[in-house]
């Protein structure tokens, strides 16, 4: 029975039927959520992401990435500025041989004449074998799924970041990162995590804290602005995990009464394009994480930031041997590229190469 769309929002919003509707035989067909993927897909996605870094350095490796999605189109519609985004799409969509094309300019396209989701994405799926979407309205890419899963040609769609709520790539690339820095220090399990800025606004940062719910973190503390915490959503996933939140008004203050118990510090900006008549960019130094701070962390403390940034994390912050954001845009094309091959069934295949060629 094809589910109406209020019916199949509100089962893909239920933790018991969420899985049978993104994904088929164990593979995500839409990606709408960071909470959609357990553990053993986390782990899976990330050995792929290392399969496919290390490959791509590999003569022989290079070749067979080319050939796992040879002859496939991806559509990258966003709605929303991005070039990090796009660009690590468009990267990760090459590296498995996927071509792309990027529709950004939502003006020039027949959503300008007053076209339903439905009917776009429907007429769209006609010439593309996959979407990614990046749109300011929440429920974009969830009716897209939608749409499509009734459709004749129902080809995956991947969100890219959803309103002020979802970004589940941007979730994945973190977690990998975090995974790739705690590697020899017992990985997520048991660490402490300081989410920083805009959280309630963020989608990056409330995405990384839903995933967080599948690994054994018992507290999460997040310095947050005033009247931008987190929502009660989000909350109420951290209770159901039994992590404890912990909520601070003031960045300085949280570092320096949590100091070395601190693993990773996840800082975002402050996200001024949803005010209207926002004023100068930029945000108060009660959420700067200044660099006379470092003395309060270790030195293996991780220090990420989803980017772009404004002025809440300084350059100076790029000579503390925990700075992985660069490392963490570059993650971002791995994981992806694992996240569009898995959509295809080629995980498998992908790790069975990299062990006869030595790189798993």
């Amino acid at each position: 029975m094809l589910l109406t769309y209020d019916a199949f929002r509100e089962a893909v919003e239920d933790d018991d039927r969420r899985r049978s509707l993104l994904f088929e035989d164990d593979h995500p067909r839409y990606v709408l959520f960071a909470q959609q993927f357990s553990r053993v897909d986390l782990v899976r996605l990330s050995a792929s992401a290392t399969a496919i870094r290390r490959m791509d350095r590999h003569r022989d490796g290079v070749g067979f990435l080319r050939s796992i999605l040879s002859g496939k189109r991806v559509l990258n519609l966003f709605a929303q500025p991005s070039t990090r985004t796009n660009e690590s799409f468009v990267a990760a969509a090459e590296k498995v041989g996927a071509t792309v094309r990027v529709v950004s300019d939502l003006r020039t396209s027949s959503f300008a004449k007053g076209e339903t989701v439905e009917d776009s994405v429907r007429t769209l799926s006609s010439f593309y074998d996959l979407l990614v979407s990046r749109h300011p309205d929440d429920d974009f890419a969830t009716r897209a799924a939608w749409a499509l899963r009734r459709s004749r040609r129902p080809i995956p769609v991947v969100s890219a970041g959803s309103g002020k709520s979802e970004h589940p790539t941007q979730a994945l690339l973190d977690v990998y990162t975090l995974q790739y820095s705690f590697a020899e220090r017992g990985g997520l399990d048991g660490k402490r995590v300081l989410l920083v800025g805009d959280i309630g606004r963020n989608r990056a940062a409330r995405s990384l804290a839903l995933l967080l719910t599948r690994f054994e973190v018992r507290r999460l503390d997040v310095a947050c602005f005033p009247g931008h915490g987190p929502d009660p959503a989000l909350v109420q996933a951290l209770e159901r995990a039994r992590i404890e939140l912990v909520t601070h008004d003031s960045l300085p203050k949280a570092v320096q009464t949590l100091g070395k118990e601190l693993d990773a510090v996840y800082v975002t900006r402050l996200q001024q394009e949803w005010d209207t008549g926002a004023g100068k960019l930029g945000t108060s130094e009660d959420f700067v994480l200044a660099w006379d701070l470092r003395h309060h962390l270790r030195e293996d403390c991780v220090i990420m930031h989803p980017l772009p940034r404004v002025n809440e994390l300084p350059d100076e912050w790029e000579a503390h041997p925990g700075f992985v954001v660069w490392r963490q845009v570059r993650n971002g094309m791995w994981m992806r590229a694992a996240l569009l091959a898995d959509i295809h069934g080629a995980t498998d295949e992908i790790m069975a190469r990299a062990r006869r060629l030595g790189v798993a």
